[in-house]
């Protein structure tokens, strides 16, 4: 396999693959073309709460 996309849930990781033209699907992944459609349960990155600057 040369690619690994990874989308933030499995509607989107779903939409991706038929996108790229589904070969099989596993249970938490999708095998399309030369690479890998997978997904994350949580969001993949979250920002730090801002914090409170002095002047």
């Amino acid at each position: 396999m040369d690619h690994l996309i990874l989308a933030e849930k499995p509607s989107v990781a779903r939409d991706l693959a038929a996108v790229f033209g589904t070969a099989r699907r596993y249970d938490g992944y999708d095998v399309v073309g030369k690479g890998i459609v997978t997904w994350s349960l949580r969001p993949l990155v979250t920002w730090p709460r801002p914090t409170p600057t002095t002047a």
